[in-house]
């Protein structure tokens, strides 16, 4: 067996530690997610979630001890816009619904749009976040659908009517609510127009005879009436939908 040289033992130990001290190594400088990393093939994005939900703390190693790249070079925060254990922003509360619209006013969506959050083309991703038409029906940037433009207390209707008993795009969480009563920040309630139910715009009572309307407008006042999508703000009406009450009255 050769015999190791006194200057050889010291190199191999000067080496064991450099490697020691370095940690993640300079495979990391590649800042890739793969094997040279450290992390398996398809480690994003669900299996980094998990791994990062028992021990996000682990982490530090290789992206930093305040997760900003580290050896690593990749700081949590290209991604997680509220810190390494929020995606967003810390001052949207865990309500998406309600505060998204007012950051990508403010911010744009480009943020949005990354290959492990919700899509290169916000076409969402697995395990990860949704497809903004999931929601937004006329893309990331229009909730409705384009063809509703300005007109949509219009459009709106038409949509409902052929859509049938089918609400499912306008009943969920993130809209107007899941039983239609509106979200905070998001899709009123449908009876704030509506005062019969998302399927009927006037009172149940009135369906039979619209002259109850003499009775309610007595007991209630015309206040639900006047607005810009029923009859206008001075009752003069909208065109497809309330008519101007001085055409009866």
């Amino acid at each position: 067996m050769p015999q190791i040289t006194r200057s050889a033992l010291l190199t191999m130990l000067l080496c064991a530690g450099l490697l020691a001290v370095i940690g993640c190594g300079t495979a990391n400088d590649k800042a890739t997610f793969d094997s040279d990393k450290g992390h398996e093939t398809g480690w994003l994005p669900a299996k980094h979630a998990e791994a990062a939900k028992a021990d996000y703390a682990a982490c530090a190693e290789c992206h930093g001890e305040q997760y900003d790249g580290g050896q690593s070079k990749v700081s949590c925060t290209a991604c997680h816009l509220g810190g390494p254990t929020s995606a967003h922003p810390e001052d949207w509360t865990g309500n998406a619904a309600q505060n998204h619209a007012p950051y990508a006013k403010e911010n744009g969506i480009a943020s949005c749009a990354a290959q492990y959050c919700h899509g290169t083309q916000y076409e969402g991703v697995a395990e990860s976040g949704p497809a903004c038409i999931s929601c937004h029906m006329g893309g990331p940037e229009s909730m409705h659908p384009k063809d509703w433009g300005n007109y949509t207390y219009v459009k709106h209707a038409l949509t409902v009517t052929y859509a049938g008993s089918d609400t499912s795009k306008c009943a969920n969480a993130n809209c107007h609510g899941s039983d239609l009563t509106g979200v905070k920040g998001s899709g009123p309630s449908c009876t704030s127009c509506h005062l019969g139910g998302a399927f009927s715009v006037h009172p149940e009572s009135w369906k039979a005879n619209l002259s109850e309307h003499k009775a309610y407008v007595a007991n209630n006042g015309s206040l639900t009436c006047s607005n810009a999508v029923c009859h206008g703000t001075q009752l003069q009406g909208v065109a497809g939908s309330g008519p101007a009450c001085t055409t009866c009255h």
